[in-house]
């Protein structure tokens, strides 16, 4: 108790749209919970399915809380659990996952143990397509200090190595729930996220501000969260103005590098990024079997993403020729700004990308 309220130890954010098929695993998985001083906000999204339903089935037990809002999409459900939480730390759970009953106690432990304001832990993939489940890790190395290893994660968020380094390969490493983080910390630093309707990577931006801002982090070793991975909506999915909203999280993040001080110092990593991981991605996304365009309105969409003002300086950069042959084709193709050349590559790029 603090000034005679209730403060539960962790307040876990259920964002909730449209999951009726998915919701009771996961608020099951978090009410049995090993760590039982804890509150859960079920905010619903103005879903339209049986969601509500689902979520209003949970409120026999007192930690649970039904929220309903406006739609506003995941970034907007998650601000606003944050506002009307009242535990010491904050865990996002995305709606489709679930979790070990042993996470918050020991990730919660690994917190106040350091008196962090930030804890990271690991996770297990699971695949909808052929079963598979695999445990996805944040390459901690010997010896290493969690400051060190903060620095390696920060960097490979705002952009690419060109090395062989480990967490080059480290998936979903900007999500917010993969995270822990102390609440009145994440306020204090005002801390929201984005809209994904406007910005694509909702909380990438956060996740770098967050390491960026955080004094003390720790990294727990276990894998504790169950992220449910369908490769086929992933990787086939069209998303209209990708390459403008990929932009947008990129001038996001560039304007808080310029506020701490360190746009210099990340400046070619993270002009690597948008080339890289937006105008490479949206290049991709051109040729998605679900994008309804012709091949006249994709050739546009090719010479569009091209003529980004910011991709030009990104070609520019030298700072992927030192990367591996991937990461070199990529360059050298989108640097000829020529639109004929990229669309005949993309197209055959992407052919062989969806192909079963």
């Amino acid at each position: 108790r603090k000034g005679g309220f209730y403060v539960p130890k962790v307040s876990v954010i259920v964002p909730v749209y449209n999951v009726e098929d998915y919701l009771e695993q996961c608020v099951k998985s978090i009410l049995s919970q090993t760590l039982e001083d804890i509150e859960v906000l079920l905010v619903n999204d103005a879903s339209t399915d049986g969601s509500l339903k689902v979520a209003r089935s949970f409120e026999t037990d007192k930690r649970v809380r039904v929220l309903e809002k406006p739609h506003g999409g995941l970034g907007d459900t998650r601000n606003y659990g944050v506002a009307r939480a009242t535990g010491e730390y904050l865990a996002f759970i995305d709606s489709d996952d679930w979790v070990d009953p042993e996470m918050l106690e020991t990730v919660y432990a690994a917190a106040k143990e350091q008196e962090a304001d930030l804890v990271v832990f690991n996770y297990m993939r699971e695949n909808l397509i052929d079963g598979e489940s695999r445990a996805c890790s944040v390459p901690l190395q010997a010896g290493e200090s969690d400051e060190e290893r903060n620095r390696a994660l920060l960097e490979e968020l705002i952009g690419p190595s060109v090395s062989g380094s480990s967490w080059r390969t480290t998936e979903m490493l900007g999500c917010a729930w993969r995270r822990l983080y102390r609440r009145a910390w994440f306020v204090e630093n005002h801390l929201a996220y984005f809209n994904e309707q406007e910005i694509m990577l909702e909380d990438l931006p956060v996740s770098i501000m967050a390491h960026t801002l955080a004094k003390k982090i720790v990294f727990a070793k276990g894998a504790y969260y169950h992220y449910r991975y369908n490769p086929e909506s992933l990787s086939t999915r069209y998303r209209p103005h990708k390459m403008e909203m990929m932009t947008k999280c990129y001038q996001v993040v560039q304007k808080f590098l310029k506020q701490q001080g360190l746009d210099k110092q990340y400046r070619e990593r993270h002009l690597a990024w948008l080339l890289r991981n937006a105008a490479h991605s949206a290049l991709v996304n051109c040729f998605s079997p679900h994008n309804p365009a012709d091949a006249k309105q994709r050739k546009a969409e090719v010479k569009g993403i091209l003529e980004t003002p910011l991709l030009k300086e990104a070609a520019a950069s030298s700072y992927l020729l030192g990367g591996n042959r991937s990461d070199q084709l990529i360059l050298r193709v989108i640097r000829t700004g020529n639109p004929s050349l990229v669309y005949a590559f993309y197209r055959f790029y992407s052919h062989m990308l969806f192909r079963d």
